[in-house]
């Protein structure tokens, strides 16, 4: 028998069939839809129906039915007011058992489905002020990831799962492997809306990084330092216009650039904590990207990153976990 794992954000929706023993991933599809098309068409339904037809589909692919799936685990922004069904966020501290208590029951493509809350940092309602907001934070999916990353790695002690992507995440985690708090920025949204929407966008027509250039990222990352972002950022054009360095140089100058202001975030964030480490995850470039910036700024601590093994299977044994417990 097998479950269905559904991760739905903001522009994606990955679907993965797993066999319930093995936890091994039998198939998975990425579908290009995600809470912001229900946001536009101010309904869910585009969203529900290319779920639906996703499952079909990976479903058709592998020769298995409905009977064949004992139940899905959905986690992400599906849970939240634009997704398929709204789960009240658990409030943080938190462990693995407050989720689990906290997940709401429902259908998918006739399927029993099990959704998976996310979390905020603290309980307040529409009457907050400018510093409930700087302690204020939330988070859908990721919960998912920390606790399979935690379940794989053998660390011991306080520290701050780091997860750069369309938004970088931050998330404390105490010796008992409770999630403190979380904390986030638009690090990875930042970076798109630069190279789309901007007029550094014919100075990245190559799109985004390739590969890995460190001396480039550093130059990005110590010319925000020094300048500040806004000139930082016009620096790509200049760079474009005045030298030879490649597409794929400049790409990394601006995600050094802007990865400044995700480091300064952290170094917010972490103020006066006594941490023992910091655990990167993310796709390859980010995670390596990030790492060698924080060691930068961070010396002190102990930098681990995922492998990209532990990154992929985090997901599934999260989301397992989560449900089981």
């Amino acid at each position: 028998m097998y479950v269905i794992l559904i991760d739905s954000g903001t522009t994606n929706t990955r679907i993965r069939i797993v066999d319930e023993q093995s936890k091994a991933v039998i198939d998975a599809l990425k579908i290009e839809v995600g809470v912001k098309n229900a946001a536009m068409d101010k309904s869910n339904q585009g969203l529900k129906e290319a779920i639906e037809q996703g499952m079909e589909e990976v479903l058709g692919k592998n020769s298995l039915g409905k009977s064949d799936i004992v139940h899905i685990i959905a986690s992400g922004m599906i849970t939240s007011n634009l997704g398929l069904k709204e789960v009240p966020h658990v409030v943080a501290p938190a462990e693995i058992s407050d989720f689990s208590r906290g997940m709401d029951q429902d259908e998918i493509y006739g399927i029993p489905c099990h959704f998976i809350p996310g979390m905020k940092n603290k309980d307040i309602d529409g009457d907050g002020t400018i510093e409930d907001i700087r302690e204020m934070d939330i988070m859908r999916g990721e919960e998912v990831e920390v606790f399979g990353l935690l379940e794989q790695m053998d660390i011991s002690g306080e520290g701050i799962i780091i997860l750069p992507g369309s938004h970088t995440k931050f998330v404390r985690v105490n010796k008992d492997k409770e999630l403190v708090s979380c904390f986030s920025t638009l690090g990875g949204e930042l970076v798109q809306a630069v190279q789309g929407n901007t007029i550094l966008s014919s100075s990245l027509e190559d799109g985004l990084i390739d590969t890995l250039e460190m001396d480039h990222l550093e130059n990005g990352y110590f010319k925000t330092k020094e300048e500040g972002l806004t000139r930082s950022l016009f620096g790509v054009r200049l760079l474009d216009m005045y030298t030879n360095i490649s597409g794929n140089q400049r790409a990394n100058y601006l995600l050094g650039a802007i990865y400044h202001e995700d480091v300064q975030a952290l170094k917010f964030y972490t103020d006066g904590l006594d941490l023992d480490w910091f655990i990167v995850g993310g796709s390859e470039i980010l995670k390596d990207s990030m790492s060698h910036l924080l060691s930068l700024e961070f010396s002190d601590k102990k930098i681990i990153k995922a492998t990209q093994e532990v990154v992929e299977q985090s997901y599934i044994i999260g989301s397992i976990m989560i449900q089981d417990n």
